[in-house]
């Protein structure tokens, strides 16, 4: 009965000792490293929060897309994690992807200035999603959700 509990705890002391094989810093797409699996922290570099909030609330207005949550102005966008195709995950946010997949669409509303943090790891799944909730909560993004996709 307390197997999964062991299972829980013993990942979030995984989690808690997990340290990224590589920790890289871009500002545009053209530096995507190719990353499978990892966690990503998109920033707005300058710009307002509050102004940012409100011009990505007037994008989800219109319905066009699939728009991730709101939550309350911060220079910190989006945390996010891929576990196959990071470089695919982002762009999906940067660049372009179907209009029911759930993303930023940074593309579509956003004239600012961004910077990408990427966190390459190699732990499990549930270790990696333990990961990103850990720093999504000490971060608390403008936009997302927390939790994993399965919540």
């Amino acid at each position: 009965m307390t197997q999964y509990l062991d299972s829980m705890i013993k990942d979030c002391k995984q989690a808690k000792l997990a340290m990224p094989k590589k920790d890289i810093l871009i500002s545009s797409t053209e530096e995507m490293p190719a990353v499978d699996k990892g966690i990503y922290i998109i920033s707005e570099v300058g710009g307002n929060a509050a102004e940012t909030l409100e011009a990505f609330k007037t994008f989800k207005q219109t319905k066009t897309k699939a728009c991730c949550k709101i939550n309350h102005p911060s220079n910190i966008l989006y945390v996010g994690s891929s576990t196959r195709n990071l470089q695919r995950r982002l762009s999906q946010h940067l660049v372009s992807c179907p209009p029911s997949t759930y993303s930023l669409h940074l593309y579509e509303w956003f004239k600012g200035e961004y910077q990408v943090r990427i966190l390459e790891y190699d732990e499990s799944n549930r270790v990696l999603q333990l990961i990103e909730d850990s720093i999504s909560a000490d971060l608390k993004p403008a936009f997302g959700k927390q939790g994993a996709n399965n919540r």
